[in-house]
């Protein structure tokens, strides 16, 4: 996991350089702190999905450029061996990336595992988004409604909507999710 922070350290630093931005320019575009910043960029300091989303928004880059593996996999992602795993600190929910890591893919495909009490915060972001609930029970929240969700059922909305999915009960859940890739870029936490 440290080797993954420190690449994708040095590819934020790369292209916050590239901008010719000081850290004091980043953090205000981001609005986060110089000093997690440097921690990032030296790969000293994991991200959370929120941290990273503002990273990507201040760059103006989908989340997928610091996400999906530089080398070009193949177009089949055989079970128990090649899916990307990525965990972001805080959330709780792990993401296996199902999709091939293809530069000119429109759709990501993965499943969420979605540990008990995991409570991800609300965000928006383009595109849409389709989930398949696959074990378990999830509250999907989409602007002020919520929904109960278990196995067997799925959601379909607009990204551009203030949504979140948690898991407030004691058994884990896991859901198939389909997404355009700008799902994955540009997310913004709503405060």
């Amino acid at each position: 996991m440290m080797k993954v922070m420190e690449s994708m350290g040095s590819q934020i630093r790369v292209m916050r350089k590239e901008r010719n931005w000081t850290l004091e320019e980043f953090s205000r575009r981001s609005g986060l702190s110089i000093g997690f910043l440097s921690q990032v960029e030296r790969g000293l300091s994991s991200l959370s999905i929120s941290s990273l989303s503002a990273i990507c928004e201040a760059l103006s880059v989908p989340m997928s450029t610091f996400l999906v593996a530089e080398h070009s996999a193949p177009m089949v992602v055989k079970g128990g061996c090649g899916a990307t795993q990525i965990r972001f600190p805080g959330s709780g929910v792990t993401y296996d990336m199902l999709s091939a890591a293809t530069p000119t893919r429109q759709l990501e495909v993965l499943i969420a595992a979605y540990p008990p009490g995991s409570e991800p915060p609300m965000i928006t972001h383009e595109g849409e988004e389709f989930g398949y609930i696959l074990e378990g029970r999830l509250i999907l929240t989409v602007e002020d409604v919520s929904y109960e969700l278990e196995k067997g059922d799925s959601f379909h909305f607009l990204s551009a909507l203030r949504h979140t999915i948690r898991n407030p009960y004691d058994v884990p859940a896991r859901t198939l999710w389909v997404q355009t890739q700008r799902m994955l870029g540009g997310g913004r936490q709503v405060r």
